[in-house]
């Protein structure tokens, strides 16, 4: 099937009598939905590409063969996807390895350490469907939570298919609990209409409407450390190892800066060792830089474009009693700007273990959706609900986003085990 965004003639006349009138509320409007899912540890949520070969309840996933032949490095595309979701609300999201177990079993809602709470796999499904995503707990309770299936049998080459990035950050948003919208120009739109590589206030407004925006960590809360002058003094957590770990920080924005501020203690050896880390944290890329009392810059060490980092800078010759800063933020401004990080000083002899990441584990869970949902979302001609989806014998309470308008209820399957069933309800 061709790439064919028009709708028919008689839409063609609905859209004239309706487009000005929705172009004039956009601004103010806010039409995204919500599917009522949201993940229980929004500190972290992690996601895996799943190895080739994985079973997708029976037909097996081609992600890696397929997206190689295509994109090359299609993996940054969706670390880029993620990390736009993660900017704008109150969420860390992290990659991690999977260990190509069949989608859908385990003993994890969240949490499972051998693969991502949201897992994305690639297998053929419906000529009108891009790809399609599993709504997250408490919709769907089982280890499908999540998960997000690409159509390997459509186009994804860049000059000539669809925009793997417009899609990717389209399936995260229902990953993540939001629905579809009914502005054209929103990514969380039912259908592909577009490349969209950014989110619209709409999509920013429906991901905090379930998570909130981000929000300033309890250091900054308490202090206000986004000066100089209001640096938060950490010289009180340092042990009598000459070592201190802060978890738990988080930088709201790409312009957001933190401060702190140490004084070395009588236990240092004479070098002061400064790591900020977001990797196995968040999507941030960091950076510090230290500066002493008198506020010249010392050094600085920076990640800029990486998801998930960690850097260190040293200061030798350091003395008793002296007093330190270090400014702390995102390397990048786009959007690995804002995330989670933690930050370790150390003026002993022993090396510091990383930041452990927080403890996110949820046992599976009974599925609370019952197989349909409150989510809608307005589609050029009818109204869009979502729906159980049933590939080989994984089901689970899912959406999807569409090649085209026309396509409203897909009759043909492909070949074998595979089905995608999205059951709609029309209003004309």
């Amino acid at each position: 099937m061709r790439r064919d965004d028009a709708p028919p003639k008689t839409h063609d006349r609905l859209s004239r009598m309706v487009k000005p009138r929705l172009e004039g509320l956009e601004d103010r409007m806010l039409l995204y939905s919500a599917t009522g899912g949201a993940w229980t540890q929004p500190v972290r949520v992690t996601y895996s590409f799943v190895p080739d070969g994985t079973s997708i309840g029976g037909p097996t996933s081609t992600l890696n063969a397929t997206l190689n032949a295509q994109v090359p490095g299609w993996q940054a595309v969706f670390q880029q996807a993620a990390a736009v979701w993660e900017q704008v609300a109150n969420i860390n999201l992290v990659q991690v390895s999977d260990n190509g177990a069949a989608l859908g079993v385990g003993s994890y809602q969240q949490g499972d350490p051998n693969n991502g709470d949201i897992r994305i796999s690639a297998v053929p499904l419906d000529t009108g469907t891009l790809a399609s995503a599993f709504l997250p707990p408490p919709l769907n309770g089982c280890g499908v939570a999540g998960d997000i299936i690409f159509n390997s049998s459509q186009n994804w080459t860049p000059s000539t298919g669809y925009d793997l990035t417009t899609v990717a950050i389209h399936e995260f948003g229902h990953a993540l609990g939001v629905g579809h919208s009914a502005i054209t120009s929103a990514d969380m739109y039912a259908y592909y209409n577009a490349t969209k590589s950014y989110l619209t206030t709409d999509d920013v407004s429906g991901i905090q409407s379930i998570y909130s925006a981000r929000r300033p960590d309890a250091w900054t809360v308490a202090t206000g450390n986004t000066t100089k002058a209001n640096a938060a003094d950490v010289s009180s957590q340092l042990g009598t190892n000459g070592q201190a770990s802060l978890a738990n920080l988080n930088i709201t924005a790409p312009t957001v800066v933190n401060w702190f501020k140490v004084t070395v203690p009588s236990t240092t050896t004479g070098s002061m060792v400064v790591t900020m880390q977001s990797t196995n944290l968040s999507e941030l890329s960091p950076r510090i830089q230290i500066y002493n009392a008198a506020g010249l810059t010392l050094t600085s060490a920076t990640a800029p474009g990486t998801y998930g980092s960690t850097v260190t800078a040293t200061i030798k010759g350091v003395v008793a009693g002296q007093v330190y800063y270090i400014r702390t933020m995102a390397a990048s401004s786009g959007a690995t700007g804002a995330g989670g990080y933690g930050l370790q000083l150390n003026f002993g002899s022993a090396a510091q273990a990383p930041i452990a990441p927080p403890n996110t584990t949820v046992a599976n869970q009974p599925d609370s959706g019952g197989g349909s949902s409150g989510e809608h979302g307005w589609g050029p001609t009818q109204w869009i609900h979502n729906g159980p989806i049933t590939i080989g014998t994984v089901t689970g309470l899912g959406d999807n986003l569409m090649v085209s308008p026309r396509i409203v209820h897909h009759q043909a399957h492909p070949a074998g085990p595979v089905k995608h069933h999205h059951h709609r309800h029309h209003h004309s």
